[in-house]
């Protein structure tokens, strides 16, 4: 049986979990209910605004009538896709030189990717819009994608994760003779796939949300991101209609939603010791 004395901290840590989760979902489900509510009228009394005034799929209808939803949704399945491989491609191996490999300034190099960290995005668009435009890439997919493939935050979660590694799992490996990239491939990467899940949860989420630079690169409707396609057309039909906009707005998120609920058991994936490479 459980103690007593446990119950208070139990307790706690629950209730400390519901109110941060309260106001996790909080916007999501007041954006649902306007985008349920036929009358818009209460949408902004609290807490009436929760509670669907005559729910029903008017304003979600709407959506697909007055915008190419599933265009912009394409679009950003596409974008994201290759974000997140790209990303996973250059900085497992990264993290994994830096963690587990001795080279001449490798302390240097990881510090030097670390203070990227500290400068703004927006500093770098400028430079990485004059690339793309010299390398003719303005207006495409490439261009939308490279230069978001260089995670900094990638390459340091790989490296700390790496790190966590059996050192005898990793020579067992190299006294069998296995190459690097095999030592890589068949027995780090197994074991630390919850990290790797995480990454590719957080490009994803990156990804799909990223607004200013497909903003900046594309100029074409039909391959706009549903980011940057929702808020365009906002300047257009949905400018009058807050519910119509609370209806593309989850109807946005829930692609990542569904995403996330069938990726998140590699955050809880056991780590078992593959067999020796």
């Amino acid at each position: 049986m459980m103690r007593a004395s446990r119950w208070p901290l139990i307790v706690t840590r629950y209730l400390g979990m519901s109110v941060f989760a309260l106001f996790t979902v909080f916007p999501f489900l007041w954006a649902l209910s306007v985008g349920l509510s036929a009358d818009p009228s209460g949408i902004w009394h609290f807490p009436g605004a929760f509670i669907p005034t005559d729910p029903g799929l008017g304003w979600f209808n709407r959506v697909f009538a007055e915008m190419p939803f599933f265009t912009y949704v394409g679009n950003s399945l596409i974008l994201s896709a290759l974000t997140v491989a790209g990303v996973l491609a250059l900085t497992i191996p990264c993290g994994y030189a830096l963690a587990q490999m001795e080279f001449p300034g490798r302390r240097l190099l990881f510090g030097a990717i670390l203070l990227t960290l500290t400068l703004p995005s927006e500093v770098a668009i400028l430079p990485n819009f004059v690339t793309i435009s010299r390398l003719g890439l303005v207006d495409s997919y490439v261009g939308a994608v490279l230069p978001n493939l260089a995670s900094a935050f990638g390459v340091f979660l790989m490296k700390q994760s790496f790190e966590q590694l059996p050192a005898e799992v990793i020579d067992a490996a190299r006294v069998d003779g296995a190459g690097e990239w095999r030592v890589l491939w068949r027995v780090a990467v197994p074991l630390n796939l919850p990290a790797v899940g995480t990454l590719a949860i957080f490009t994803l989420v990156t990804a799909w949300n990223d607004y200013l630079w497909p903003a900046v690169v594309f100029y074409t409707r039909t391959k706009l991101p549903i980011s940057v396609g929702v808020f365009n057309d906002l300047t257009g039909p949905f400018a009058v209609s807050t519910s119509l906009v609370m209806a593309a707005v989850v109807m946005a998120v829930v692609p990542v939603i569904i995403g996330f609920a069938f990726t998140q058991r590699l955050f809880l994936a056991p780590q078992a010791l593959p067999a020796r490479a």
